[in-house]
Order: C-alpha cells, then structure tokens, then sequence
C-alpha cells in the first residue's frame, strides 16, 4: 500500500488560512491519526487529500504518484485516487457489489434493511463497508464515531483496529477525541492552528510532548513555568517559578543552562504524602476530591499559589483540606524548552 506525503500543504480562505505548510508522511499500512481541537485545519486537510478540495500551495503524492502539485495546477479526481473515505455522517449505498464488504464487517443478515432500519452502530458499520468495498489502497475516515454514545464508540474502536489489521491500507483518521487517537493509531500527528505541532506514536506524544498545546490535548497536563538550571541530559533540574525549589526532570535533548519553558507533569506521576511523614516535596493541601471507583481524582493547592491535578489508585482516603506533601517522580516529569503554561490551546 502507498503511503501519502503532503509538502509545505497549504489552504486559505478568503483571509483565513486553514491549512499553513503541512508537511507530513503517513506511512505504508499505518493507522495515523491527526488529532486537534475544531477548526485547527484537520478536516480541511483530509479533504485535500481526498480531492474534494484543492490545495493553495504545496503538493500531494501516494507512494510516488503526484496526486495534486499547486504550483503545476495539477489536481487528480476524487474518483482516480483509489481511496475510500467515511464520513461523521454516514452516506449510505447499496447493491451485489456490496455484500462482501458487508461479510467483513459482520451485517450480510442486514443487506435488506433500508439505512434508516438500522442503529447508529450498523449504520457505521456500513459506511465503513461502502469505503473498502472496492478494495482501495488508501482509508481516510472524518470522525466516523463522534455520532455514536460512548459504549458503541469503545466497541466500535476494537472493530475499526481489527478490521485494518485485516486489510493493511494506509489509514488517515480526522478526531477531536484523544482517547479514540491514542487507541487506534500507530502515530498521531497533533495540528494546531493549521500547522502540525508534533508527529509520533502516541507514547511518545504522551510522555515527551515537544508543545504544551500537545501537552494538554492529549491526556490531561499540569504545566508549570520555570527555568532550567541544570542541562545534565537526560535528567536536568528547573527552577519553578514563584518557588524556591528546584525539580528533576527529563530533557527532550542537550540544553544551554537557563532556558526558560514550562515543565509538564501528568496527574499519575504525583504521589502525596501527609505533612510530617518525613517525605521531602512541595506543601499543599486538597481543594477538591472525586471518588470514581478504580481512582481518585484530586486537586491540590501548592502553597505557592498554583493548583494541580492528581490521579490516585490508592484506597488512601482523601478529604478536603488535608495537607499534604507532594512528590513529582523525576522519569515522568518532561521538561518542554520556550514553553509557557498560559500558551492557549488552540
């Protein structure tokens, strides 16, 4: 199967410009995500490479075929591209053409049902039957699962993964949603603002984010400002703001001392302890505490001022309040260089 490379891809319109020198490869055989809030230029970049729009700037290519190239006003046909797309919502046909696509994804009982017979889930099954019926080297999916409710969107997330384990196409998956991102994708490419802010697997997204736009969409984030100190690689120090306390962390790479960013925390890399159990740490107490069965959901005001958020496992009772003393493990604490914790997520 070809992979599909865009280069310095680009889309605007009117003043606004959607899409700003995208460049990315999704590879052979792979499941890639692009993942990022409304209207950061996802949807528009999926339509570009399903012909459904022509790029302002920047080219195209599947494997080696230059599918479009702005420059040479070349633009291949939607219908020539060998591709099969599902869409949020589901645009249904039928016909004998059909039927083995239905076989694999479980509904030849249901080939006699007219669309509006059939749950939001067949529905989706269907869809995603029209797409590969006809064998196309490429899948490009438009949040096919945002109109399903949460259970059938975790079913469905193992069906779609099995289903192109089965088939191999090169695969681009349009989401908002981090947890459908993370689950289906062999990379995930995070856009913001029009451009790609990081491309990797999603471990690597998730514990070495090169953005706190990055940071804070995929999972959850406590980000705090500071400065770094010691440049030691891998492990460095920072300096956080406001507090005379310096924090080990990992560095993405070799960096000059003195470099100011913004040191990402997640919620599970926080362990407490009660004030005068003789743990070192920064002195704090809970301000919030949400028992949801296999964890606890904690926030807990630092003396200094900020307020971070903590995931606990423990049967530890946690009562607002509570002073506790807060420990941050130093192999999940990622320091990101010239980022800033009041960075809008875009």
């Amino acid at each position: 199967m070809p992979s599909v490379r865009l280069d310095a891809l680009r889309k605007q319109f009117g003043d606004a410009v959607a899409v700003n020198d995208v460049s990315v490869e999704f590879h052979d055989g792979e499941v890639t995500s692009v993942l990022g809030p409304s209207g950061c230029g996802k949807t528009t970049t999926l339509n570009m490479i399903a012909g459904f729009l022509d790029p302002d700037g920047g080219s195209i290519r599947f494997g080696e075929q230059l599918i479009a190239d702005a420059g040479r006003g070349l633009s291949v046909p939607p219908h020539r591209r060998n591709l099969g797309m599902v869409f949020q919502s589901y645009a249904l046909w039928r016909d004998d053409a059909v039927r083995r696509a239905l076989q694999r994804v479980r509904l030849e009982q249901y080939s006699g049902r007219y669309p509006h017979e059939l749950s939001g889930g067949q529905q989706q099954r269907v869809a995603l039957a029209r797409a590969i019926v006809y064998a196309p080297q490429i899948l490009l999916f438009d949040e096919p699962l945002s109109n399903l409710d949460a259970q059938l969107r975790d079913e469905m997330r193992l069906e779609l993964k099995e289903i192109h384990r089965e088939i191999g196409v090169t695969a681009v998956y349009v989401t908002h949603d981090q947890a459908e991102a993370m689950s289906l994708s062999d990379r995930i490419a995070v856009m913001g603002e029009g451009r790609i802010l990081q491309v990797g697997s999603p471990r690597e997204l998730y514990d070495e984010p090169v953005d706190v736009r990055v940071a804070r969409f995929l999972g959850r984030a406590n980000l705090l400002d500071g400065v770094l100190v010691d440049a030691a690689h891998p492990l460095g120090r920072v300096r956080i703001d406001r507090l005379d306390h310096v924090v080990t962390c990992r560095l993405p790479r070799v960096l000059p001392p003195n470099v100011r960013g913004a040191l990402s925390i997640r919620p599970e890399a926080i362990s407490l302890a009660p004030v005068g159990a003789g743990a070192p740490g920064l002195p704090g107490h809970i301000s919030a505490a949400t028992y949801l069965g296999n964890m606890s959901q904690l926030k807990v005001a630092l003396d200094f001022g900020a307020t971070i958020e903590v995931q606990e496992t423990s049967p530890q009772v946690r009562n607002v309040g509570d002073a506790v003393s807060v420990a941050l493990d130093p192999e999940r604490c990622y320091f990101i260089a010239g980022g800033a914790s009041d960075a809008r997520s875009s």
